[in-house]
């Protein structure tokens, strides 16, 4: 019994510590997002006046916006195409694409960047609040534990499918799928201890 006990406590402790990291991660990915949406929309404030600075950057060799690299060092590896490219089936959209494209783009990808620290940063919290479910109980493989896990894994795999693809999806589903297996063989284990005794 008394061997139980140090490994809840390594659980516990582990737990404190995922917990720490994940709420850090959080705040990151929260001033991630914040900083890309004030971006984007100064970017898109600026209109114009971005396109001719960016122009003019581009004529003196500082940027090479089509490979989105800032002198020899690549600045972000998102790249959504040449602003040739760029159209929409909105009169409104398209006269903006036509006036300022860059000012378009680079609003585009700031914007999809502030989309992707939200969900980096709604998922830390919920691995967070699994840990600190973890951390409080006196059995890690609760009802509560298990689905919150459940649903994070499962937030995490949808992300991975409309990111990464197919194949990582289904990895995500995978890894889903064992863990929580694994999680609710434990439950019954604990069960079955405690019904033991």
């Amino acid at each position: 019994m008394n061997e139980e006990n140090v490994k809840l406590a390594k659980i516990k402790k582990s737990c404190h510590a995922g917990k720490i990291v994940s709420v850090i991660l959080c705040i990151v990915a929260i001033v991630g997002c914040v900083s890309a949406m004030i971006g984007g929309i100064a970017i898109v404030s600026m209109g114009s006046k971005f396109d001719t600075e960016i122009n003019r950057l581009i004529e003196e060799g500082k940027i090479n916006s089509e490979g989105d690299a800032i002198g020899k060092v690549r600045a972000i590896d998102i790249n959504i195409g040449s602003v040739d490219n760029l159209h929409s089936d909105i009169p409104a959209l398209q006269k903006a694409i036509d006036d300022h494209p860059y000012a378009v783009k680079y609003s585009m990808i700031c914007f999809a960047a502030a989309a992707t620290c939200a969900i980096a940063a709604i998922l830390m919290k919920l691995v967070s609040s699994v840990f600190g479910l973890i951390q409080k109980e006196d059995s890690p493989f609760t009802a509560k534990v298990i689905r919150r896990v459940t649903i994070a894994l499962g937030a995490v795999t949808v992300v991975l499918f409309f990111t990464s693809g197919m194949a990582f999806g289904l990895l995500g589903a995978l890894v889903t799928w064992v863990v929580y297996t694994v999680m609710d063989y434990g439950k019954t284990l604990q069960i079955q201890s405690d019904e033991t005794l």
